[in-house]
């Protein structure tokens, strides 16, 4: 990205604005933008969940320019929020030829392998991000979404240890806190799934999945009236 006065795409896309950014962008098209105006266009619209959008802004950018791994990893990304994992799939092999060590992409590829419910290529896909990358924000999305294949796979208890990690990382995700709790349900230890539903609801009180999960679990140890009130507050916050 270019220096400016702060009032273009660029600036507004840094700033987290990004509907003024694409905005910016559309206005300023003449039908000669290069690969950037493309390329961070469609991360914008990306970010924003217009993924249909996203992936013709990403597949102008690598018309300009086939050879850009984070472009194919972007589209890619747009892809499977669209649920198209095979489309999606193909990207991120794109992507993976050009740049093969990116951890980022490698958990792309494996939840695009998780929407085809190839879930034994997804462990290995999220493997392959974790010996690349174990620790930050990359290692503890790969952690988290290697337990989600594992459970699909009824690997329970190496799931618990994949969410460990990925706890370990950031203890404050309420992702992992809750996807172990799914797991720990699985095996019919109602009691400790509790304790990881009731630590992801403490990190984020409106996460109504969390509080779902809860009162199935209370349900599960009789607790009626807590898996009442676990389940009220989950259709409060919308859902049912």
């Amino acid at each position: 990205m270019t220096e400016d006065d702060g009032s273009s795409g660029e600036s507004l896309y840094l700033r987290g604005d990004y509907e003024e950014a694409v905005a910016a962008w559309e206005r300023s098209e003449k039908g000669t933008e290069g690969f950037e105006h493309h390329y961070w266009k469609g991360v914008a619209l990306r970010k924003l969940g217009r993924n249909e959008e996203a992936v013709c802004a990403l597949e102008k950018a690598l018309s300009l320019n086939p050879e850009s791994a984070d472009a194919w990893r972007n589209h890619a990304v747009a892809l499977n929020q669209l649920d198209r994992g095979a489309d999606a799939l193909k990207s991120c092999q794109k992507a993976l030829a050009i740049d093969p060590d990116n951890p980022r992409t490698w958990i792309v590829r494996g939840f695009a392998l998780h929407i085809l419910g190839r879930f034994e290529e997804a462990v290995e896909s999220y493997a392959r991000a974790i010996e690349l990358n174990p620790l930050g924000p990359d290692g503890r999305r790969a952690w988290n979404n290697r337990g989600a294949a594992l459970d699909n796979l009824h690997r329970h208890e190496e799931a618990i240890e994949s969410y460990e990690e990925a706890i370990m990382i950031d203890p404050f995700d309420i992702y992992p806190w809750n996807n172990k709790g799914v797991s720990l349900s699985a095996l019919g230890r109602q009691e400790a799934a509790v304790v990881c539903f009731r630590k992801a609801i403490e990190i984020d009180p409106e996460y109504a999945v969390a509080w779902k999960n809860l009162a199935v679990a209370y349900r599960s140890l009789h607790r009626d009236q807590e898996a009442e009130e676990a389940a009220r507050i989950a259709r409060d916050l919308g859902l049912s």
